[in-house]
């Protein structure tokens, strides 16, 4: 565990309070689940990359892991989710009132403490107009749930709202700890940092690498409809095929008929589109200077190519 992930840890600890002992099981759950750190730690780099040498990036990290968390706890519920990072779901264990209302009480903690923060007035405008988009993501998500009418400028929205806007926060946040003069590119480049990410998982669930570790499908099985599938919906002699198993009550079966469908092409292009966008961000991360932090979030992004 790196020494950052420690300190947010630790500031995790501090921030989420304990007053009901199932709060003290949600805290826990937050702090050793084993979560990546993925956004917290995009916001300590930025701030690096910014030279930004107090210490409130601690706090403001873990404020949006704490928002990640809250918003995890909400996603199981619509979900119906019995299992999170290989562990029974607060809702599975808890029920669903008690899930939702700890996602509530995490949102609370969160914000409490960052309205005590130098700059407060601007860090609260950033976060909650991520709440609020990521409440948006979840609507959108399920008002076109199990539907192949979805189209493509409809799903970049839901992975806007429910994914990519925190990452943006993060970054946004980041150069505001630093005073950067234009927060808009640095909210831009954590959007689309966050919107590859999501790519690059949806990638994966078609198309997964060696050491990945996850079954793959899982998205089908769940009649999920993500980039893969809208790609292979273009293609027009796919559309009945594809819904005819996309409907099926045998999932594993589904799954079974859907390999003829993955052709090189349709991987071909969505690597095609994920290159893009890392070079794109390797592009902004170089316009800074050659600082460690900027190294290392280059090494990150070749990282992510597939």
């Amino acid at each position: 565990m790196s020494a950052q992930v420690t300190a947010f840890n630790k500031k995790l600890d501090r921030i989420i309070h304990e007053d009901l002992p199932v709060i003290k099981q949600v805290k826990k759950f937050v702090i050793q689940s084993g979560g990546k750190r993925i956004r917290p730690l995009l916001h300590y780099h930025i701030c690096q990359l910014l030279e930004y040498k107090e210490r409130t990036w601690q706090d403001v990290g873990a404020i949006g892991e704490i928002i990640h968390a809250a918003s995890l706890l909400h996603d199981d519920v619509v979900d119906e989710a019995n299992m999170r990072r290989g562990k029974p779901s607060t809702n599975a264990l808890h029920g669903n009132k008690t899930a939702v209302l700890c996602g509530d009480y995490l949102l609370s903690c969160g914000l409490d403490h960052l309205r005590t923060l130098p700059g407060s007035q601007e860090l609260l405008r950033i976060f909650t107009v991520v709440i609020r988009k990521l409440a948006i993501g979840e609507l959108l998500q399920l008002q076109w749930e199990s539907n192949l009418k979805l189209d493509l400028k409809t799903y970049e929205q839901i992975i806007h709202c429910k994914t990519a806007a925190l990452f943006g926060a993060m970054a946004e946040s980041a150069a505001l700890l630093a005073a950067h003069s234009s927060l808009k590119e640095y909210a831009l480049f954590g959007d689309d940092l966050g919107f590859l990410f999501q790519l690059r998982d949806d990638y994966l669930d078609y198309f997964p690498g060696k050491d990945d570790g996850k079954p793959p499908f899982q998205d089908f099985k769940r009649r999920l409809v993500t980039f893969p599938l809208l790609l292979l919906l273009e293609e027009p002699r796919n559309r009945r095929d594809l819904a005819r198993l996309f409907a099926m009550e045998d999932r594993e079966a589904a799954v079974s008929s859907l390999e003829p469908f993955l052709t090189a092409k349709v991987q071909k292009e969505l690597a095609r589109r994920i290159e893009t966008r890392v070079h794109e961000a390797m592009h902004f991360v170089r316009r800074h200077p050659p600082l460690p932090a900027r190294q290392l979030i280059i090494d990150q992004l070749h990282a992510l190519l597939v």
